[in-house]
């Protein structure tokens, strides 16, 4: 549970970091590096989501079987 509970950190850390820049953004639009910078992170938050949900559904699963 604890590798769990570090990748709910590591995404609330990634979605404030994404918030963050985005609240940022001048009023004409990003530059190209920080819509570099963009797509780092929701290509990372996706990465980690997809992760986190497959090990969910593996822990669930497995706890399922005990029951």
């Amino acid at each position: 549970m604890a590798a769990m509970s570090a990748m709910h950190r590591e995404i609330f850390r990634v979605a404030t970091v994404l918030g963050r820049t985005i609240a940022q953004l001048p009023s004409e639009g990003p530059d190209p590096r920080t819509v570099q910078d963009l797509q780092r992170l929701l290509y990372g938050l996706d990465a980690i989501l997809r992760l986190h949900c497959a090990q969910e559904d593996e822990l669930f699963h497995v706890l399922g079987k005990g029951a």
